[in-house]
C-alpha cells in the first residue's frame, strides 16, 4: 500500500475486511471506562499511557482541535529558540492530559466471557490443555452470547451427524474404520441427502444437506450468522462455519483433515491413501482442484510463497484462528481496545501470515493512531515525529502492518467478486454431478 504523508490521509482510517472473519468496525468512544487486565505481553511494555486519565469529552470539538493545533505551532516555534531546560519541561508537562491508549471496554457487561475464553484458548496453544476444536468453537460463540448457549444441544447435534455418517457407511457396505471412508462420509452428511435406517426404527430417516446462507453471509448485520451453533440449528451457513463444523466432526470420529484459506474464503483439505491432497468445497458441496481455486484471480505468487493461501493449517493454527474469531466478535460487540491487540499478537505468534489477524491489527493501529493524534490537533507526521514520538510510533506501526500485508501477497477480494465466484462454484458442481471423474472421487474410500 502506498503510504501517504498528508494530514488528511494520515487520519483516514483504513479498515480492511476479511470475509467471514472481521465485521463492521465500532469506533471506540472517549469514555472513562474502567481498565482491566490484558492477556499476554503488551506490544509496548514501556508504555505508561495506561496511567493517563481518560481524555475528557468536549462538545466543542472543532474549537478544541484549533486550540490544540495553535498550541502545537507555538511549541514548535519555542523549541527553535533558546530557552531554559525547565521551561521546555513545563511545555511537555502540559500534554499529560492526553490519553494515548484506546479506552478499554473491560468492565462492560459480557466482556468477562471474552477474557475467560481467551485464557482457555491460550491454554490450548501453550500446551496446558489438549486441543479441542469442538470446545474452542463453542467457547468463542458462547462468549458472544454471554454464556447463554446450550452446550448439551450443541454436542447432541454433532453426535447425531457423526452417527448418521457411521450408519450410512455400514449400510452401504463400507469400512468405517478406513480413514478415507470417514472423510467422505462426513463430507456426504454435510453435502448430500442421505436415507439412513436407525436401530429400533421401522422406517428409514432422511438427512438433508447443509445449504449456503446468502443472507448477510458476512455477518455484518447479525454476527452470529458466522457461527457453527447457528449452522447446526438452521442447516444454513457459509465458508466460516461449514469448514469448522467439518473439522469438529473429524475430531469427533478421529478422521484427519485440515483447514485451508483462499481469498476471503476457507475450505477443507484431506489426503487419500496415496498421500495426495483433495479439496472439499463445503459451501456448495463439491470437490475442487487447486487449479480451480487459483482461478479466482486473487492468489498471486507472493501469497503462495508465504503460505497465505491453499496451505493446510496445523491444529495450532486452527485454534489460533478461533482466537482471531474471538477478537472479531469482541470488536463487533464492543470495539477495539488492548484486549483485541493482545489476542491478535497471540494469533500471529502461531500463524504469522494469518490475514484476518493482520487485517485486524492494521485496523487497530489505524484507530489507535487516529484516537491519539486527534487529541493533539491532528498535526502532520513531521510534527508528530518531533513533538509526539509515541504517536509517531503508532503511525509507523500501522504502516508496517500495511507493508506486511503487501509483502505476503494479500489482495482484498471485493464482495461482488466473491459472490460471482460462489456462482461459478455452483456451476462447477452442476457440471461435475454428471462427470465420471467427480463420481469416482466418492470411491476414494474403496
Amino acid at each position: 500500500m502506498q503510504i501517504y504523508f498528508t494530514l488528511s490521509l494520515l487520519l483516514t482510517t483504513c479498515i480492511v475486511d476479511i470475509f467471514g472473519q472481521i465485521s463492521v468496525v465500532k469506533t471506540p468512544q472517549p469514555t472513562t471506562i474502567s481498565r482491566g487486565v490484558v492477556i499476554g505481553n503488551t506490544t509496548n511494555p514501556n508504555n505508561t499511557a495506561s496511567n493517563i486519565p481518560a481524555f475528557p469529552i468536549n462538545n466543542n470539538r472543532s474549537q478544541q482541535q484549533l486550540n490544540m493545533y495553535e498550541q502545537d505551532r507555538l511549541t514548535v516555534e519555542r523549541m527553535s529558540t533558546a530557552q531554559k531546560p525547565n521551561q521546555f519541561e513545563d511545555e511537555l508537562a502540559s500534554y499529560s492530559s492526553i490519553q494515548f491508549d484506546l479506552p478499554s471496554w473491560s468492565g462492560t457487561q459480557g466482556t468477562e466471557h471474552y477474557y475467560q475464553t481467551a485464557e482457555k484458548l491460550l491454554d490450548m496453544l501453550n500446551g496446558k490443555t489438549p486441543f479441542n476444536l469442538k470446545d474452542a468453537v463453542f467457547a468463542v460463540e458462547n462468549a458472544y452470547f454471554e454464556g447463554l448457549l446450550d452446550k448439551k444441544i450443541y454436542e447432541e447435534n454433532i453426535s447425531q451427524m457423526t452417527n448418521i455418517s457411521r450408519l450410512k457407511a455400514r449400510q452401504d457396505g463400507l469400512n468405517w474404520n478406513n480413514p478415507i471412508t470417514k472423510n467422505i462420509m462426513l463430507y456426504r452428511v454435510m453435502a448430500d441427502t442421505l436415507s439412513v435406517k436407525f436401530p429400533m426404527k421401522e422406517r428409514a430417516s432422511t438427512s438433508f444437506p447443509m445449504q449456503y446462507d446468502f443472507d448477510d453471509f458476512q455477518g455484518e448485520q447479525d454476527f452470529s450468522k458466522l457461527f457453527v451453533t447457528k449452522l447446526l440449528s438452521s442447516h444454513k451457513g457459509q465458508c466460516h462455519s461449514l469448514p469448522l463444523l467439518y473439522l469438529i466432526l473429524c475430531e469427533k470420529v478421529g478422521a484427519e483433515a485440515s483447514l485451508a484459506f483462499s481469498p476471503q474464503h476457507s475450505y477443507i483439505k484431506f489426503k487419500d491413501k496415496n498421500n495426495n491432497w483433495h479439496n472439499l468445497e463445503l459451501t456448495q458441496g463439491v470437490m475442487t482442484t487447486d487449479a480451480f481455486i487459483i482461478g479466482s484471480g486473487f492468489i498471486n505468487a507472493a501469497a503462495i510463497k508465504h503460505g497465505v493461501y491453499m496451505q493446510p493449517q496445523t491444529k495450532e493454527q486452527v485454534i489460533a484462528q478461533c482466537l482471531s474469531d474471538l477478537a472479531s466478535g469482541y470488536i463487533h460487540k464492543y470495539g477495539y481496545d488492548k484486549f483485541v491487540i493482545q489476542c491478535i499478537d497471540s494469533v500471529l505468534a502461531y500463524a504469522p501470515t494469518n490475514t484476518s489477524a493482520l487485517a485486524m491489527k492494521s485496523n487497530y493501529h489505524s484507530i489507535h493512531l487516529s484516537h491519539a493524534a486527534h487529541q493533539v490537533g491532528s498535526p502532520p507526521p513531521d510534527t508528530l515525529k518531533v513533538n509526539y514520538p509515541y504517536i509517531y510510533k503508532l503511525y509507523e506501526e500501522r504502516n508496517n502492518v500495511y507493508r506486511k500485508l503487501d509483502e505476503i501477497g494479500f489482495v482484498e477480494m471485493p464482495k461482488e467478486v466473491y459472490e460471482n465466484w460462489l456462482n461459478s462454484v455452483n456451476k462447477e458442481k452442476e457440471r461435475r454431478e454428471h462427470d465420471i471423474r467427480y463420481k469416482s472421487a466418492l470411491r476414494l474410500m474403496e
